[in-house]
């Protein structure tokens, strides 16, 4: 077993930086090598990870008289090992696992960052997003999307459009007219939805945003339009390159993986690549090409490219958000769109104010107040479905 300072110094550091996203694959292999050691140390853990320690975290700075208990401790074995350390931890275990949460609680809070807890007052229940849309079809009939979809929506030019898993797919083949037949799927604030279109290509469309697509691809290339945010899986056809327009330019691809952004309070479109290769090309005719791992930016600067982690950026699709060391600013208007809530800024310095973590999509608001609390320096105050951010 291990030296038992590891216990209330290098574990709470490790399980900190895990929460927040920060740590190390030298520092994940350790933490994971501690979790497995006993049943005991993983239900630390889990616990930690659930977010339901918040009280606990609370609890944490008048717990530090506990530290005193652990002195006498070291006082009854003379400061030396006396007998195995296994008795000492079970004489301990009642001091040891509350020091434990006591040093997660300091290395959040001991960040370098502004670091004044942040609180939440007034709290009421903001509910996460889930699986909701509008289809509007060729002909202007609107059809509302949600959880209790049916097995079989309706047929559209000759395809049919399926339930399919949490979303849509159409399938099937074309009949009779040759010219293009244009579905618009909307996804309101607070909701998502997923749908594989007539090619095998699937999209997992995020909140506030819209994509409009043929109900089947023909000619030379498969155009779609985005506003918002999707993530696509596109089927591989070099006979036909799928674009993905934009309001600022446009994505040309044969096959691969990306995630495309473009909200308009953002004044920029996002091209985040996960496999595979594309063009983008901004509207004013300038291009880049992106491999593996870049990020295509289009804003008021023109068109850039750079490497990025990619996870923060698609994470969403699979039910997670991550920060990583991002401006409070940019975290609440992702809030908006999901949480269906309006944002106001009491004091403009919080805009600036930086967090990293992950926390699950689909949990409530105060489930991310939570891990903004370990980190932040700003207080929030929540009345009705308004968010009001001051300085703490």
């Amino acid at each position: 077993m291990k030296d038992l300072n590891e216990y209330i110094e290098d574990i709470p550091r490790l399980i900190a930086s895990d929460l927040q996203g920060e740590i190390t694959p030298e520092e994940k292999v350790r933490l994971e090598g501690w979790i497995r050691e006993n049943e005991k140390n993983r239900e630390v853990y889990e616990r930690l990870r659930a977010g339901r320690e918040r009280s606990r975290r609370r609890e944490a700075v008048r717990e530090l008289n506990k530290r005193a208990a652990w002195e006498r401790v070291n006082k009854a074995t003379g400061g030396r090992r006396l007998f195995p350390l296994v008795k000492v931890m079970k004489y301990a275990a009642g001091i040891v696992l509350p020091l434990l949460c006591v040093g997660v609680a300091f290395h959040f809070l001991g960040k370098k960052e502004k670091t004044i807890v942040a609180k939440v007052e007034n709290v009421v229940e903001i509910k996460p997003g889930e699986m909701k849309a509008e289809l509007e079809l060729a002909g202007g009939e609107r059809l509302l999307l949600g959880v209790n979809l049916q097995d079989s929506l309706t047929n559209e030019n000759g395809v049919d459009i399926l339930k399919d898993g949490q979303g849509i797919s159409y399938q099937g083949e074309s009949v009779g007219k040759e010219e293009l037949a244009y579905n618009t799927l909307k996804v309101p604030r607070g909701g998502e939805f997923k749908v594989k279109l007539q090619d095998g290509t699937v999209v997992y469309v995020n909140s506030a945003s819209r994509l409009r697509y043929p109900v089947k691809f023909m000619g030379e290339e498969r155009r779609v339009y985005l506003s918002g945010e999707a993530y696509f899986e596109v089927e591989k056809n070099e006979g036909m390159p799928f674009v993905v327009e934009m309001e600022e330019g446009e994505i040309k691809v044969l096959g691969t993986q990306f995630n495309a952004r473009s909200y308009k309070e953002e004044k920029q479109q996002l091209t985040t690549l996960v496999s595979g290769k594309v063009l983008l090309t901004s509207k004013q005719g300038k291009s880049v090409e992106l491999t593996p791992g870049d990020q295509g930016v289009i804003g008021e600067k023109g068109i850039s490219k750079g490497k990025v982690d990619v996870y923060p950026y698609t994470a969403w699709k699979d039910g997670n958000f991550v920060f990583r060391k991002q401006r409070l600013e940019d975290i609440m208007n992702i809030v908006e769109r999901w949480y269906d809530v309006k944002v106001v800024f009491v004091d403009d310095w919080c805009r600036e104010v930086s967090f990293s973590g992950n926390v699950r999509r689909y949990d409530g608001f105060n489930k991310l107040v939570e891990m903004l609390e370990v980190t932040g320096s700003v207080k929030f105050n929540i009345k009705d479905n308004v968010i009001y951010i001051t300085k703490k």
